[in-house]
């Protein structure tokens, strides 16, 4: 974690382009042999937003090379590290390390969550008329969708926010609702190797549009979570209660099936999305399998005695349709 600082930032300061850093400039821009060292020059305003000037110590065929960095980036650059702790802090005061996955949490409404990915990006920025230039800004890369926003947005006014680590063990710093966000990424990242899995096999098999298919839906698992904030509220008052994620004889009581339901009603993997059980698409049902293969995998459960009890005791499949369930599952505890 980062503590960024504050004192003002000068002309003549020396500047190092980290190795990756360096390496998104020569990709972008194609520039051979680019200087690593820089000296400050000068600073520009762009769209509301200043960026700081940086000259090269050595010269290229004769030239010095100029670069800008957003004031983010520089006051990140010299930023001094300090102890990871995870009781939310303000991005107009600290930074997680690049390439970090955070959770940013409205000041104002607790319960406007956005997990993200914080990295060094690069555009071009015009600094007068006619000089064009590389840039490097401090972008935080959204987890639950596409887009991005400058690191800027998050810092004053109505969406003034903190960040806590998203996958940090400790748990206790976080809100419920932070803790279902937690839950959720972590879960879709297991849900994407079980159908992984099951893909290789399917595409073994012949059966390719399915294995497309599959690949999708795991792509978008329980993304409803994560857009709709009535369910992910109604499922927070339940996150802390795992009994039956791992016990596969224990059953939803009345508070968990109410909590649960807006999420049934938004996913088709589910059974209780359909009136009738026999309404559930194949596709449907690989992805229920990869859910609960996902769910034993993270708590290490037995998946088939798992399949058995919600067979006997919950969904009563027909014959036909748990005989395609307990094939896939059986698939998925295969060593393939």
């Amino acid at each position: 974690m980062l503590k960024l600082s504050r004192d003002p930032i000068k002309t003549g300061i020396r500047f190092v382009l980290r190795e990756s850093w360096h390496e998104k400039i020569v990709e972008f821009c194609r520039i051979q042999n680019l200087p690593y060292e820089y000296i400050l020059i000068d600073s520009t305003q762009n769209a509301n937003e200043t960026y700081y000037i940086f000259q090269s110590e050595e010269s290229i065929k004769g030239k010095k090379i100029r670069i800008a960095a957003q004031e983010f980036v520089v006051r990140y650059f010299f930023a001094q590290e300090v102890p990871d702790s995870n009781v939310g802090f303000s991005f107009k005061e600290y930074l997680p390390v690049e390439n970090t996955q955070i959770l940013i949490t409205n000041n104002r409404n607790p319960n406007e969550v956005i997990p993200a990915i914080l990295r060094i990006e690069h555009q071009l920025v015009q600094t007068d008329d006619v000089t064009v230039m590389p840039a490097l800004t401090l972008r935080l890369f959204y987890m639950n969708g596409t887009g991005f926003s400058d690191v800027k947005y998050y810092t004053e006014g109505a969406r003034k926010s903190t960040w806590k680590f998203l996958l940090h063990e400790d748990e206790s710093y976080m809100t419920d609702y932070e803790k279902m966000f937690r839950d959720t990424v972590i879960h879709k990242e297991y849900v994407k190797k079980s159908a992984e899995k099951l893909i290789r096999y399917l595409t073994k098999e012949g059966a390719t549009n399915h294995a497309t298919l599959l690949r999708q839906r795991a792509q978008v698992h329980d993304d409803s979570k994560m857009s709709f904030t009535d369910e992910m509220h109604a499922l927070s008052r339940i996150i802390n209660d795992k009994t039956t994620l791992k016990d596969a004889s224990a059953q939803l009581s009345p508070i968990k099936k109410d909590a649960i339901a807006l999420h049934w009603k938004h996913n088709s993997h589910h059974p209780e999305h359909y009136d009738s059980v026999i309404d559930m698409t194949k596709v449907d049902i690989m992805e229920m399998c990869c859910d609960w293969h996902a769910r034993s995998t993270q708590y290490k459960t037995d998946l088939l005695e798992f399949v058995k009890k919600q067979q006997e005791e919950r969904f009563h499949f027909p014959e036909w349709m748990f005989a395609e369930i307990w094939h896939y599952c059986n698939v998925l505890t295969w060593d393939i």
